[in-house]
């Protein structure tokens, strides 16, 4: 509902003072007494505030904690390293259904490895290995960077860890270098959301972002300067955990500790839901005219979809959720806007899905004319997929032009594949429903299939 980070280096220096940074807990305090007010003035009724690495490992860690609670009203939660391996692997649980592998977070502070597999979460370490941290030691002329952490992992890698095929990135670090990455490649779609990286690209990458200086990397991205400064170091801890791991896949994933701290008190009926149906659906009530009838058309134009996996079905309802999505916007732009908005939906969605989201919902609303956006992430997808992506849009346009979006319309009427012919079929009484724009969307239809286009009425009992 609501989102604000503020980068305050609590943990910079403590592994030299021990203590918490002095600054850091000004910026700390004058936040969170904002904070305070906001969740006053929203009313929330549910709150979790919780502290991570620094204040869990600084000497003064308690006394911080009080005046939070005398300042700000807020009482603060010390999460221990293991819990904040199991909620941010939760958090990845909440946005990536079915996530399996290992989970890695980089903190200021610390960094946290966890494994999951089929929803559990096992195997965790937190290691002093934050980049706040290791940029003291440099510039205490400690021991060097990399070696010191080298030495960390060659003590974890004892354990085996399973299921190393994926490694989900979390943290504002590495997300950092995954902007970073689509900057530099020219990538078509900033969501840094379920990008993936073979191990080679992000093992190259890693490497020549780990020997830049920060000053080197300004102006190369809208990265804030105070990220930047530690992307290098970043690069070097991923450029280890790589080497001990040896991941088939890198995932970078937008959610962690704090959605997974959403996630852990959902009920289990809930927990199991598709998220993005969910969030189709939720988006639907909020700004369809007619919020329930995005089932009914998914169902409808199915028919004529065949052998679709799991996944395909999953992105053909969630287009006919969000089929609506438009309506109040200027004809001349509802298909580019209708594409930004499934594009860029804050969902658990891969890249390949979100695009081919964004180019059905767009064809829902225009066979036509398609936005240099559609053209630049279609490359995204291959022809077959592309394809389908059209035959979507386009299907859900003719049974949204029928019924004119209105729950309970659509059974009367039916599409259907025979052969080389595509038909729409409607009881006699209900003939002047194909009017002159249906049988236009429904000919493009049919043009797009390859097939010849059949309009018939039908008795009651044919029907």
């Amino acid at each position: 509902m609501f989102n604000e980070k503020v980068l305050c280096g609590l943990g910079s220096n403590i592994n030299v003072t021990g203590r918490l940074n002095e600054e850091g807990i000004h910026q700390a305090l004058t936040n969170l007494r904002r904070f305070s007010i906001l969740i006053r003035e929203m009313d929330v009724q549910s709150l979790d505030a919780v502290a991570t690495a620094a204040v869990r490992d600084a000497q003064d860690g308690a006394a911080f904690l009080k005046r939070v609670y005398d300042e700000c009203n807020l009482e603060l939660r010390v999460l221990s390293g293991q819990d904040e391996c199991r909620y941010t692997a939760y958090g990845v649980l909440s946005s990536i259904s079915g996530a399996n592998g290992l989970v890695g977070d980089l903190g200021g502070g610390s960094l946290e490895l966890a494994q999951l597999s089929h929803g559990s979460v096992s195997n965790s370490y937190t290691l002093p290995l934050g980049p706040l941290r290791l940029r003291a030691q440099e510039t205490r002329n400690d021991k060097p960077c990399l070696s010191r952490i080298d030495s960390v992992f060659d003590d974890i890698v004892q354990t085996p860890m399973e299921s190393k095929a994926v490694l989900y990135l979390v943290g504002g670090n590495w997300r950092a270098l995954g902007r970073l990455h689509m900057s530099q490649s020219s990538y078509p779609l900033r969501v840094v959301h379920q990008y993936t990286m073979t191990y080679k690209e992000i093992y190259d990458f890693a490497l020549l972002i780990s020997k830049q200086s920060p000053k080197s990397l300004n102006g190369v991205s809208d990265i804030s300067k105070k990220r930047l400064e530690l992307i290098p170091i970043a690069a070097s801890v991923l450029l280890m955990l790589l080497g001990k791991i040896r991941p088939k896949k890198i995932v970078f994933c937008g959610t962690g500790l704090r959605e997974g701290l959403a996630y852990s008190r959902l009920a289990t009926r809930e927990k199991v839901q598709d998220p993005l149906i969910s969030v189709c659906r939720d988006l639907a009530c909020r700004v369809a005219r007619f919020p329930n009838h995005g089932d009914e058309l998914s169902s409808w134009i199915g028919s004529i979809f065949e052998n679709e996996s799991n996944d395909e079905v999953r992105l053909r309802h969630a287009t006919c959720l969000l089929s609506d999505i438009a309506w109040r916007i200027h004809p001349d732009y509802r298909a580019e806007y209708a594409l930004m908005e499934a594009l860029w939906l804050q969902a658990a969605i891969d890249h390949r899905g979100r695009t081919f989201l964004g180019l059905a919902t767009m064809y829902r609303y225009s066979s036509k004319k398609v936005p240099k956006l559609a053209n630049d992430v279609g490359r995204l997808l291959d022809e077959k997929v592309l394809h389908r992506a059209r035959s979507v849009g386009l299907a859900a346009r003719v049974g949204e032009t029928i019924c004119g979006g209105v729950p309970g319309v659509l059974h009367r009427f039916s599409l259907l594949k025979n052969g080389n012919r595509l038909f729409l079929r409607c009881q006699k009484d209900d003939s002047s429903m194909i009017g002159y724009v249906v049988r236009a969307r429904f000919q493009a239809l049919a043009r797009h299939l390859s097939l010849m286009p059949c309009i018939e009425n039908v008795s009651l009992q044919n029907n």
